[in-house]
Parts: C-alpha cells; sequence; structure tokens
C-alpha cells in the first residue's frame, strides 16, 4: 500500500498573467483563474476530497474553496521574495542581477531580502511529513498551494537538493502527485497534469519545442508482467480503448513519430486516425529498452536464468546491460536523448512520440540528471500517459506520466 499527496497550484492571478512575482503578496484570480477553478470542479467531478489543506493565502483558499472546504495551513504558503515582489523577471534581473542564476543553480540565497531558501525548504519539509504522517495507508490528501513550493517538493523527492529541477513551474491549476511507498521512499508519480485546461500559459519558463512522449497501449506481455524489450505482442482490447481515450487529451501534433514495435506503430495509428494527426513515422531511435537475453521473461524467470547478473543490477544497484546481451538503463537513456535531440531540431514545434516504458523513464532520468540508482524517484509511465519535454538550449521537464483517462 502508499499514501498519495495530490498538489494543486493555485489558479491564475492577475498577477501571474502579467508575468509578476508575488511571494507573500495576494492578487486576485483573473478572468482565466475563474475559468480554470470551473474546470477544476469538473475535474474532481463534484467529489470533495476527504482531506483537503491550503496556503492561507487569497489565492489558495479560493482555488480550494472550489473543490472542498479547505484547512488553511500557513507553512504550504510561497516562499517571501521581498523586494521582488510586484516585479517582472525582467525588471527583476536589471535590478537584483545574479539573484535569479543563484535561484536556478540552487543556491541558498534571501531573493531581493526576503525568505531564505534553506528556511523556505524547511518549511515545506515539515509540512509534507506532517501531511504524511497524517496519513494511514491507501489514504490521498490534497494541498492547494504555490508553483514554489511544488519546486521545493519536486527537489527533496527527486534527490536535486542545492541543485535545482529542471524541469517548468507547475501550471495554475495543475495536479502533480507524491507517493510515500511501502519501504518508505518517495515517488514523484506524476507532475504538472493540466489536461483539464484548454489553455496553459506558463509564467516563468523556456519557449522551445514541446516533445510529448506517449508509451504504447497495454499488451498481452504487459498482461503477465514480461520485459518485452524489442519482443513484441500485440495490444489488448483495452490498449486499443485507452489509446482512443489518450487522443481526447493529446495536442495537436506537427509531427508524429513512432517506434518500430508492433505495439508502439498501433497505438500511433489509433492516435493519428482519431486527431487527425500526420501519418506516423516510424525511428529507430525511440524503441525499448533492449533486455537482451531476458527478453520476454518476467522478473523471476530472468532472476532464475541469470541470478549473479540480477544482483549484480537490482541489489548492488550496478547498470550493467540487461540480460547480458542487451542495453543497461543508462545507454537506453543516452540512445533517447540523442533521438528526441534530433527530433527536437526539425522545422516542428509540437511533435508526438509514441515509445515505451523503459525507454521513456531511462529517457526523463537523464533529463532531470539523475543516475540509475535514482530511477525508483519516477515510476515507469503507464500504458497511454504522456509526458512532455520543452526542448530550449537542453531538454526540460514539462509534464511526466499524465493520463487522466486512466484515473
Amino acid at each position: 500500500m502508499s499514501r498519495s499527496l495530490i498538489l494543486i497550484r493555485h489558479a491564475e492571478t492577475v498577477a501571474n498573467a502579467e508575468r509578476r512575482w508575488q511571494g507573500s503578496l495576494d492578487s486576485q484570480l483573473s478572468d482565466t483563474g475563474t475559468d480554470q477553478l470551473a474546470r477544476l470542479r469538473r475535474r474532481f467531478g463534484g467529489t470533495a476530497p476527504a482531506r483537503l489543506i491550503a496556503s492561507d493565502k487569497q489565492r489558495t483558499l479560493a482555488t480550494a474553496e472550489a473543490i472542498g472546504a479547505p484547512t488553511p495551513d500557513p507553512r504550504w504558503r510561497e516562499f517571501d521574495v521581498g523586494a521582488w515582489e510586484g516585479l517582472t523577471t525582467e525588471e527583476v534581473q536589471e535590478r537584483y542581477p545574479g539573484e535569479m542564476e543563484a535561484l536556478i543553480a540552487g543556491e541558498d540565497v534571501s531573493l531581493g531580502g526576503g525568505e531564505q531558501m534553506s528556511d523556505f525548504h524547511a518549511r515545506i519539509a515539515e509540512a509534507f511529513d506532517d501531511a504524511f504522517d497524517d496519513m494511514d495507508d491507501g489514504d490521498e490528501t490534497v494541498v492547494v498551494t504555490h508553483g514554489g513550493v511544488i519546486w521545493s517538493v519536486m527537489n527533496r523527492v527527486l534527490g536535486r537538493e542545492g541543485t535545482g529541477v529542471p524541469a517548468i513551474p507547475a501550471h495554475n491549476t495543475s495536479i502533480t502527485r507524491v507517493r510515500a511507498l511501502a519501504d518508505g521512499s518517495l515517488q514523484l508519480s506524476v507532475f504538472n497534469d493540466a489536461t483539464h485546461l484548454t489553455h496553459v500559459p506558463v509564467q516563468f519558463g523556456p519557449d522551445g519545442t514541446v516533445v510529448t512522449l506517449i508509451r504504447h497501449g497495454r499488451t498481452i506481455g504487459n498482461m503477465t508482467d514480461r520485459w518485452q524489450g524489442r519482443s513484441d505482442s500485440p495490444l489488448t482490447d483495452e490498449g486499443r480503448a485507452t489509446a482512443a481515450a489518450a487522443a481526447r487529451h493529446a495536442a495537436s501534433f506537427d509531427a508524429l513519430y513512432t517506434s518500430p514495435l508492433g505495439r508502439a506503430a498501433e497505438t500511433a495509428d489509433i492516435l493519428a486516425a482519431a486527431n487527425g494527426h500526420p501519418e506516423p513515422v516510424t525511428h529507430e531511435g525511440i524503441i525499448e529498452m533492449s533486455f537482451g537475453m531476458w527478453e520476454d521473461l518476467t522478473s523471476e524467470e530472468a532472476r532464475a536464468q541469470d541470478p549473479d547478473l540480477f544482483d549484480t543490477i537490482y541489489r548492488q544497484e550496478r547498470d550493467e546491460p540487461r540480460g547480458r546481451t542487451g542495453e543497461s538503463f543508462t545507454q537506453a537513456g543516452e540512445r533517447m536523448r540523442g533521438a528526441i535531440a534530433e527530433l527536437a531540431a526539425s522545422e516542428h514545434r509540437n511533435i508526438g512520440a509514441v515509445s515505451h516504458g523503459a525507454a521513456i523513464r531511462s529517457y526523463t532520468i537523464s533529463v532531470l540528471g539523475l543516475g540509475f540508482e535514482q530511477r525508483n524517484r519516477i515510476p515507469i509511465p503507464r500504458n497511454t500517459s504522456m509526458s512532455r519535454i520543452v526542448y530550449a538550449d537542453r531538454p526540460i521537464l514539462a509534464s511526466y506520466n499524465v493520463a487522466p483517462h486512466l484515473d
């Protein structure tokens, strides 16, 4: 069993729309923000969360009240940015040179003479721990908070304290889910799900080519927990149905690519038919990780076939090629990184790529600057889930494992 914390960023404010830093300053919701509340309410289906906490700021309380009766907790407030309050990013960079760069680098700064970042992270860590301590196995708590708070939580869950997470700020009213697993470890299971919105402006973040990585639909091999790798297995009826359902939440792609494996190609065909996307183009670089001699085996069968290698990889945490003749996790991530960079360098600005669970996770771990031993800080993405990368001068995570049609 696990416990889950759902983090929701408040609806858009006038200051957000004007791209101004708020911090402890409050600002009324914009017209877009009011519309976002209605969409968030529909997303929850009129059912109030059993446990609902909110920062005590006006913008977070108004957002939380759209889905239930929140308990205010000032520990979930945004960090205080001191003299930055009310300024645009351009004004901040002009008046306080170097501070923005220090923030992005994860340094322990006091922005505009406001809250020390180490104090902010400690405040959020205390609220975070208390929220999980108050839950039993299987429980879920919803917290309506701020973009900087979600960033702080991600730093902790991903083990990136002091370095900063290469991810865009969470969208207004987006949903991010953190799980505490049975062994006590933390996992960022969903990041930045804003599929209930029709428009998702980013107040602070890079502009670039967007690549949406889509995992194929469920296969017969998935049903029996087999490591499919380069072997193939047909989609189940459920897999085809969820691929069609995913199409309702997919962007309108300028180009759609697919792994050469049948399960990915069929998923891409379903997406293209449902949304009128361009005909899928096969790209060898986004194929699944190779499991070598472990192809099409279950975990227990792989362990029985080569117990020493299995122990080396999964107990000693040494990233060796799977099944002796396959790829390592790191090799798969590097291959995917080269392939996605190639796609992002094309003239297209919005690209879809249908790939596989291990391939997408290994690539995302690489983008986040993590290693093999940290892979379980994010899960293998669900079948037909979508994960987005913004590719400017480097890849930045925009969302992960988003699948509202499965929730």
